[in-house]
C-alpha cells in the first residue's frame, strides 16, 4: 500500500447509545423504535445486594486519563500512539480522531512528526523538505532487521546530505501560535556529523559535544522551547546526521496529543525488525496512556495463513506494553477492499484473527471495515456523488477518512460517557 489518497462516507453499525448514527446513503438501516418502559420503584436499603467493583476493561486506563483531564486534574497531556500503514502514514483517519478528542479535551500539539521522509503528512503542520535524504530502512516498510535496527519511536531515520534541509510549522493563529512549546528533536550522530537546527530566531549547530538526553542505540534527545506557530528547520552541515522526528507539544495547558507512526506497505512484520531496546525506550519516553495498532489492509493482500497474524501482534503489544504497562490497548482491524459490489474475504479473515488475538491480550477491537458499514461499503463509496473511496481499491479520500476518524471518534466517546470500557 504505497499511495497516500483517501476517503468514505462512514456508517457505524455497532455504535450505540446515547445518540443514533446518521447512517450514508450507500449504507442505509431503518431507524431502532425505542419503546419506554415504567420506572420501577426505588429499591430499599436493605434490598440492595453488594455489588463487586466492576472489571478493569482494556480502555480503562484511558478513560481515566480523560476524566482526569475532563475535571482539570491532570497537568500531563493524555498521549495516544497510534501505529499502521499508509491510512495513518495520511493521518486524515487519525486526525480527524484527534481533531474531535481535541475539541472535548483540549489540544495538547500534533505530537510525532516525522522527519525527512516523503511522501507524508500530518494534520495541523506545514512541511517541507529539499536537498539530498536518504531514508532508512529500505524499503521503510522492510520486514527484515537492517543494519542496527535503530530507527527511533517512528520506524525510519532520515540522513541529510550536507545541504538538504526539513523545515516544519504547526498552523496555528493568534494566542494559539504564541502559547510556549516543547520541541524535542530526535537523532544521533556517528562521528564528526553535525546538523544546524534553527526554531523561530534562534539558530544552533548539534554536533557530538552537544549536551541532550541519550538511550538505548545512540537515540538523542533534544528539546527547545518556542511558541507553538515558530518555524523549525533541519539542516545537514557535516557527515551524515540521522534524524528521527520530531515531537511538538504545548506547555500548558494538559490535552490530548496524538503521535501517529504511519509507513506506507507497513504490515505487522514491520516494527517487528526494528530494534527492541531502542523502541521501547522511545515509547516509554512518551508513556502514551493509549496504543493504538492499526495494520491489516496489507495483510489482506498476502498469501500466508492468517493464523500467523494473532502471534506477531501479540509480540508488537508484548512491546509496547514494555514501553507503556499501564496504557489501554485499542486494535483496529482492516478497512474493507472491493471485490466486484462485494468484499475481498481475506479481509473479514484478517479482522476475525486480530479480533480474536486482541480479546487474548485484553485490547479492544474495533473492524473498520463495519464501521464503513460493512461488506460492500468501499465499492458503494467508489460510486458516492462526492467520491469515498479512490480508484486504487486500497485508499479512502480525504473526506472518507475524515468522517470514519469522526466515527470512530464518537464510538470512543460513546463508550467513555456510557461508562463502558470496551468497544
Amino acid at each position: 500500500m504505497s499511495r497516500v489518497g483517501l476517503g468514505l462516507v462512514c456508517f457505524l453499525v455497532t455504535c450505540a447509545r446515547p445518540e443514533p448514527v446518521v447512517a450514508p446513503a450507500f449504507a442505509r438501516t431503518a431507524p431502532t423504535k425505542v419503546l419506554a418502559t415504567p420506572a420501577a420503584p426505588p429499591p430499599t436499603a436493605s434490598s440492595i445486594p453488594e455489588v463487586p467493583p466492576a472489571p478493569r476493561g482494556p480502555l480503562s486506563a484511558f478513560f481515566d486519563a480523560l476524566t482526569e483531564l475532563g475535571a482539570s486534574k491532570r497537568t500531563e497531556h493524555v498521549r495516544v500512539l497510534w501505529q499502521g500503514d499508509s491510512h495513518t502514514n495520511a493521518d486524515f483517519l487519525s486526525g480527524a480522531v484527534r481533531a474531535v478528542l481535541a475539541s472535548r479535551f483540549g489540544d495538547g500539539g500534533p505530537g510525532f512528526v516525522r522527519v525527512g521522509t516523503k511522501p507524508y503528512r500530518h494534520d495541523g503542520v506545514k512541511l517541507g523538505r529539499d536537498g539530498a535524504w536518504n531514508v532508512d530502512p529500505d524499503p521503510p516498510a522492510r520486514r527484515s532487521l537492517q543494519d542496527d535496527g535503530v530507527f527511533g519511536l517512528g520506524g525510519t531515520r532520515a540522513v541529510a546530505k550536507p545541504g538538504a534541509s526539513f523545515g516544519l510549522q504547526v498552523v496555528a493563529r493568534g494566542e494559539t501560535a504564541e502559547a510556549q512549546a516543547r520541541f524535542d528533536v530526535a537523532y544521533s550522530l556517528p562521528a564528526g556529523a553535525a546538523f544546524t537546527l534553527q526554531l523561530g530566531s534562534h539558530q544552533r549547530r548539534v554536533g557530538t559535544e552537544t549536551t541532550a538526553e541519550e538511550g538505548p542505540g545512540g537515540v538523542r534527545h533534544l528539546a527547545l522551547t518556542a511558541p507553538l506557530g515558530a518555524q523549525l528547520s533541519l539542516r545537514g552541515e557535516r557527515g551524515a546526521p540521522r534524524l528521527f522526528g520530531v515531537i511538538v507539544e504545548r506547555h500548558e495547558p494538559a490535552g490530548i496529543v496524538v503521535d501517529t507512526s504511519g509507513i506506507d506497505g507497513a504490515r505487522l512484520e514491520t516494527p517487528l525488525a526494528w530494534n527492541e531496546a531502542a523502541f521501547v525506550a522511545e515509547v516509554a519516553r512518551r508513556a502514551p496512556e493509549l496504543f493504538v495498532v492499526a495494520y491489516g489492509t496489507n495483510e489482506s493482500f498476502d498469501a500466508a495463513r492468517v493464523t500467523k497474524y494473532g502471534p506477531q501482534l501479540a509480540e508488537l503489544v508484548g512491546r509496547l506494553r514494555r514501553g507503556a504497562p499501564g496504557a489501554s490497548c485499542l486494535i483496529l482491524g482492516p478497512t474493507d477492499a472491493p471485490l466486484g459490489e462485494g468484499s475481498v474475504p481475506r479481509v473479514a479473515e484478517v479482522a476475525s484473527e486480530l479480533r480474536r488475538a486482541a480479546s487474548e491480550l485484553r485490547c479492544s477491537f474495533v473492524s473498520l471495515q463495519q464501521l464503513m458499514g460493512g461488506e460492500g461499503s468501499f465499492a458503494r463509496g467508489m460510486k458516492a456523488k462526492e467520491r469515498l473511496c479512490q480508484p486504487d481499491k486500497l485508499h479512502l479520500t480525504p473526506k472518507g477518512y475524515q468522517e470514519l476518524g469522526q466515527t470512530l471518534a464518537k464510538l470512543v466517546l460513546d463508550a467513555y460517557s456510557g461508562g463502558r470500557t470496551d468497544l
